[in-house]
């Protein structure tokens, strides 16, 4: 004869499953900082790479603003301003990208530990109907 709860909780253990696989997979594969190291690493080549092409813009802006000849002093005010601006633009695009990636890890490792929960309770509903 079928349980009832048992074929209940197969079926929300089931349903979970489908619905937060990708999630979950995270801390299964990951240690915490394996997972916000390889995302930071990430977020530092996409700010560079973000940067340059502010940088390339920039230098068009500045060539095309300046016709004629580009007196030195705009290229040096324009490496300033590029290099501070990427120092702090890196700075904080990699702080978001580290806050990003720990929020995914934790909001994983609790499906985790929910679904870990859920086979618990299934075993209990084994280990009672196995005794009657």
């Amino acid at each position: 004869m079928i349980d009832t709860r048992r074929a209940h909780q197969m079926t929300k253990m089931a349903m979970f499953e489908k619905r937060e696989e990708d999630k979950i997979r995270i801390a299964d594969n990951y240690s915490k900082k394996n997972y916000v190291s390889l995302w930071t690493v990430i977020y530092a080549v996409a700010a560079v790479l973000f940067y340059l092409v502010y940088c390339i813009v920039g230098v068009l802006i500045v060539i095309a603003v300046h016709t004629g000849s580009i007196p030195a002093i705009t290229w040096i005010l324009f490496g300033v301003v590029a290099t501070s601006g990427f120092v702090f633009h890196t700075y904080f695009y990699i702080k978001s990208g580290r806050k990003k990636a720990e929020e995914r890890y934790d909001d994983s490792k609790s499906k985790c530990d929910y679904i870990m929960q859920q086979y618990r309770e299934l075993d209990s509903i084994y280990d009672e109907s196995s005794k009657s």
